[in-house]
């Protein structure tokens, strides 16, 4: 009998990693076999099998036996998984990419959110989907102008020339599917034909008065249906970590979720902040006031000047619940927020659906990146 010194010392654990290594590699190359086998030829397949049942064979042998297997294993499967060129490169880019992904993931998730203004409720601080009517003598670009004003500032033009005569009968809505998305359109049906415009119907009917298009109206051939432009709604950064340290405060903008608030369309809503908890709010056209006293942040200043595209506070006489008349007055509890749209005549705010919940707070707007305006850099 062998003596206990006579045995190799720690052979019983290389052989151990040896056989662990073995199975690593038996299931490595059976997830590649999974992975290629449906695009691979069927010949390819069954030597790929072939390979992997003579390793398994072995590869609870001794260590010699592992690691002649292995060599085998590896020559039959440099045949049948090829390397894809620069498969370094590849490799280096995939990394990166999903690097890339995680960490965006985090800062969207921790950081800052990005949020698309989708109506005009703070016009003409924040702009959403806006259409703007062609001058007579203004001519639609050529495409590589149209180009790089979609790229820069979000501008598309939309012209549609009546091909006969006839009049405005129906307005409807098309939504054109293009591979797995869908693009809502407007269709106006003129003389029996249809002219598909690249708005959606929603928009089209904020814009119709604008563009002069109520139904009955008459065309004649050759004449302009509709020249416009459509600008996109302005992209921002919305901050999530001031909240988590301060209180929010008076004048800013804020984005916030709408669950729980009655009467609320879209998950998220962009107001400017006018009340926190304790102060109470009034309108006297076109004058704010907090607490009997009249608003003297910058925000509310620039909407009560009636400049610029500013028109004041309105008291809403029509469907709204709160600050109805002068005389109305609505206090704010603790942890709650009065949300007030800066276009206070097209705005759905807290007059509708009351205060805001602290729990309903995503955070504040930090930066307009997208599309390069006046407005572009902080929002305030």
């Amino acid at each position: 009998m062998m003596a206990l010194f006579d045995v190799p010392p720690f052979s019983w654990w290389r052989q151990h990693r040896a056989q662990k290594r073995a199975r690593e590699v038996s299931k490595h190359v059976k997830r590649l076999l999974a992975t290629h086998r449906d695009i691979m030829e069927s010949d390819k397949v069954a030597a790929a099998q072939k390979a992997i049942a003579e390793f398994d064979a072995v590869r609870r042998g001794t260590i010699e036996e592992i690691g002649e297997g292995m060599d085998r294993l590896d020559h039959a499967c440099a045949k049948l998984f090829p390397s894809p060129k620069h498969a370094q490169w590849r490799e280096a880019i995939e990394i990166g990419l999903v690097a890339a992904v995680v960490a965006w993931g985090g800062i969207r998730t921790f950081f800052l959110q990005p949020f698309k203004i989708p109506t005009g409720s703070m016009q003409p601080t924040l702009y959403g989907v806006h259409i703007e009517p062609m001058r007579p003598d203004e001519k639609v670009p050529m495409w590589p102008v149209r180009l790089v004003e979609k790229a820069l500032f979000g501008r598309s033009y939309v012209e549609a020339i009546c091909e006969k005569d006839g009049e405005l009968e129906f307005i409807s809505e098309y939504k054109q599917p293009i591979g797995p998305m869908v693009f809502p359109k407007t269709v106006l049906t003129i003389g029996g034909r249809d002219y598909r415009i690249d708005i959606d119907l929603e928009n089209f009917r904020k814009a119709q008065q604008q563009l002069n298009l109520q139904e009955g109206r008459k065309f004649q051939r050759d004449e302009p249906i509709v020249r416009c432009t459509v600008s996109t709604g302005d992209h921002i950064f919305v901050d999530k970590v001031t909240y988590n340290f301060r209180r929010p405060r008076r004048g800013e903008i804020f984005v916030f979720e709408t669950r729980d608030l009655v009467g609320t369309r879209g998950e998220f809503y962009i107001k400017r902040l006018a009340g926190v908890g304790g102060d109470v709010m009034q309108i006297k056209e076109p004058q704010l006031f907090v607490n009997g006293i009249l608003a003297s942040e910058p925000g509310f200043a620039r909407v009560m000047t009636l400049k610029d595209g500013y028109h004041g506070y309105t008291n809403p006489s029509y469907s709204a619940l709160y600050l109805r008349s002068p005389e109305d007055s609505f206090a704010v509890k603790k942890d709650n927020y009065f949300a007030l749209g800066d276009n206070s005549a097209n705005s759905a705010d807290s007059r509708w659906f009351g205060a805001v919940p602290h729990a309903n707070l995503v955070g504040r707007s930090m930066f307009l990146y997208w599309p390069f305006s006046r407005r572009s850099g902080l929002t305030n």
